[in-house]
Formats: C-alpha cells, sequence, structure tokens
C-alpha cells in the first residue's frame, strides 16, 4: 500500500506531524516524538521499553525499526501507532506538551478518516450518507467486502490477515452490517483488537 502523509495546522505555533500510514497503520516515529517533546532520543526508547504494558500491546503498537543516524551509525527507533503514543504521551506534562499532544491527537484523526476515505471512496460521498446508499454503489461495496473477506481467509500471513480484517471492517461498516469478531476471522491466536473494534463499531 502507498505510503500518505498529511501535515494540518492544529493551534497557533505548533503544526501537526507528518504521519505515514503504513499498510493500514497510522504511525509516528519514536524521533519525531523526541524532537516534539524535547526529549533526548534515547529516553524515549528507553521509556517505550520500560512501559508497564502486556507483550501484546508492545508488539501491536511499538514496531522497532533501525535508521542511520548522522554519522551514518545504524540506531534503534520505534514506528508508534495511535494507542502506543497515548500510552507513551501520558507521561508528558507541562503546557507545551499538552499542545503536541492535541496536535498528534489531530493528525492521527485526520490519517484514520483519510484511510477510511480510501477503502470506500470514491464509491461513497456524504450526500450519500446522508440520503442513503445506492443501489450500484451497495453492490460494489458488497463486492468489495466479498473479495475482502475471500482474501482474508486465503491469507495466511498474520499480519496480512490482520490488515484485511481492519479493510472488510471499514467497508462493512459503510454498508451498516456488522463484521465477525476478530478472533472468529483470524482465530484464537490474533492479537485482541477489542478496542480497535469498539471504536469503529
Amino acid at each position: 500500500m502507498t505510503n500518505l502523509t498529511i501535515s494540518t495546522t492544529v493551534v497557533q505555533e505548533v503544526t501537526s506531524p507528518v504521519l505515514e500510514a503504513r499498510n493500514g497503520h497510522i504511525t509516528a516515529t519514536s524521533l519525531q516524538v523526541a524532537e516534539h517533546f524535547q526529549k533526548r532520543h534515547t529516553n524515549v526508547i528507553r521509556t517505550i521499553r520500560n512501559l508497564d504494558v502486556s507483550e501484546e500491546f508492545s508488539r501491536l503498537n511499538f514496531e522497532p525499526r533501525d535508521y542511520l543516524d548522522e554519522r551514518g551509525k545504524v540506531q534503534p527507533m520505534y514506528l508508534v501507532t495511535r494507542d502506543g503514543f497515548a500510552m507513551l504521551a501520558m507521561g508528558f506534562t507541562g503546557k507545551e506538551a499538552a499542545r503536541w499532544k492535541e496536535a498528534y491527537i489531530s493528525t492521527f484523526n485526520a490519517m484514520e478518516a483519510k484511510l477510511r476515505a480510501l477503502y470506500v471512496s470514491p464509491l461513497l460521498s456524504q450526500n450519500e450518507f446522508r440520503s442513503g446508499i445506492k443501489l450500484q454503489t451497495k453492490l460494489q461495496l458488497m463486492e468489495q467486502s466479498r473479495s475482502t473477506m475471500h482474501a482474508l481467509v486465503q491469507e495466511t500471513c498474520p499480519h496480512a490477515k490482520e490488515n484485511l480484517y481492519f479493510q472488510l471492517r471499514y467497508v462493512n461498516d459503510a454498508l451498516g452490517i456488522p463484521t465477525a469478531s476478530s478472533k472468529r476471522l483470524l482465530g484464537q491466536d490474533a492479537p485482541d483488537l477489542t478496542l480497535w473494534e469498539g471504536r469503529t463499531a
């Protein structure tokens, strides 16, 4: 999936970070968090590793990556999801930190809306939502739901199955039809998506 970027001005003198959408997940980097919250990156890394969260939460929301610093040396960093950011930034205090939290949350919301639009647009418009989905559009969405479900069943990679599940939820939500739980579609060993499901139900 092609990476997307979006940046908006949230409050005076504080612009939102440029986040990326990777395979259906919106992420910031630990480097961005360190820069915007005026923290040493090594301290941000240590905070992430010391968070009192489950291994599953850490795996889903903090993806370890490497980058080259200004000396060309390989250094560790993390890709951080919305939920991961919320957990990480919980301990950041002060007026300036609060403004950056607002900027990040606003941008995460904008990116989620952008991703949702990608899965159902250009099939739907706001007017169609208000007046009811046209039959042709509904049939197209139903076919998209069917093909996504078929791909999900055939897929063997757990991460790819999770991304397909997100797509299926977006399309089915647009149609107003329920989607089986992640545990049922992805298996009992699938990551717990209860919080995500609760936000989109």
